[in-house]
């Protein structure tokens, strides 16, 4: 076996999707340092890394100490330090703690999340996988604070947005076993 597997293979990982969001501008929120976050999202693990697939619109990311970046439909983000963050489109009036909002999706609340002022729409699914710190020191010390990349293109890209969007699937139906799949 190679290097690469046998780190990957030592490394244990949780994840979800918690939310399908579907906002009109101005809108935003605000993300709290996960690790606040991660004994509620994934108890046991010691770094939990969000992401959201941006399915329509556009959206902007802005960290406390770094620029702002730009994101629109096709585009996942991904935040590998856990850092926190606003996500916003336009100028709202003010933002809503996602803090607040993940008690309803953790109680299995999967009606999709709607706000905003009637503009523009975004629609964008939030997820976050948890590992151990062990993992997040070899794989995420060198990433920067944020990670946009367009998976509409190519084939591997549109895979991981059929997967997300399969696993949202999954979470509105009410099948049995909806649970353990997601």
């Amino acid at each position: 076996m190679d290097a690469l597997s046998e780190a990957l293979n030592a490394v244990r990982m949780t994840g979800a999707i918690f939310t399908n969001s579907v906002c009109t501008s101005p809108w935003g929120f605000s993300v709290p340092a996960m690790t606040r976050m991660a004994p509620l999202l994934s108890p046991g693990t010691e770094c939990v890394v969000s992401y959201h697939l941006v399915t329509e619109g556009r959206a902007t990311i802005k960290f406390p100490a770094a620029e702002s970046v730009s994101v629109a439909a096709g585009d996942i983000v991904i935040i590998p330090h856990g850092d926190p963050y606003t996500f916003t489109n336009g100028v709202p009036a003010e933002l809503i703690d996602s803090e607040g909002a993940v008690a309803r999706w953790l109680a299995g609340d999967v009606t999709p999340f709607r706000t905003g002022g009637g503009g523009e729409t975004t629609r964008f699914v939030c997820g976050y996988f948890g590992c151990e710190r062990h993992a997040a020191r070899l794989f995420l010390a060198g990433l920067p604070s944020v990670i946009a990349i367009n998976v509409s293109t190519g084939p591997a890209g549109r895979w991981l947005e059929s997967s997300i969007r399969h696993l949202l699937d999954e979470a509105q139906s009410v099948r049995p076993g909806t649970a353990a799949v997601l």
